[in-house]
């Protein structure tokens, strides 16, 4: 397992415990090292941050300073105004983010996540990140299942369905 996996479960252990004492055999130590007593099962902490981290859906957590995606440091997000939108997307004060990596071009300001893997600001739409070529963000609609449509277009997981109808097409159920 890598640091970061290991770091994320730890993080979430600390983030449950509520403030109970996790080991009761562990004590507190005054060094600058923060290591368990317990040479058995030494916890350095020193690289950990010592604010609890928040947990958030859609596989965002973050700490005071850092962003997080399943584990993994969300880079030049800020932690300060993060939030998770669902489905895969968060966004901060700047920018906008899928899984954990920015999405080019996308508005934070306007910026809303729809479901089915889509998301639009006030001039495009998304799928998983990449910009939907065409789409109206005006009236763009996620309809489950990867297909979306607007006033013009229907679309499969970012893709124009070429002769489909957005006034006649549903999706069986």
């Amino acid at each position: 397992m890598n640091f970061g996996c290991i770091l994320f479960a730890f993080a979430c252990l600390l983030a449950t415990a509520d403030s109970m004492k996790l080991f009761d055999k562990f004590q507190e130590s005054d060094d600058s090292t923060d290591s368990s007593e317990d040479e058995r099962n030494v916890i350095n902490v020193d690289r950990l941050s010592r604010a609890l981290m928040t947990i958030l859906d859609g596989g965002y957590s973050k700490d005071s300073w850092t962003v997080y995606y399943m584990g993994r440091k969300v880079d030049g997000a800020s932690a300060n105004s993060f939030q998770s939108l669902g489905g895969g997307y968060g966004k901060d004060s700047w920018n906008v983010y899928f899984q954990g990596r920015k999405v080019d071009g996308a508005s934070a300001n306007s910026f809303q996540s729809l479901g089915g893997g889509y998301g639009k600001d006030s001039w495009n739409v998304y799928f998983q990140g990449r910009k939907v070529d065409g789409a109206s963000a005006n009236s763009f609609q996620s309809l489950g299942g990867g297909y979306g449509k607007d006033s013009w277009h229907v679309y499969l997981m970012g893709n124009k369905i070429d002769g489909a109808s957005p006034n006649t097409f549903n999706i069986g159920k």
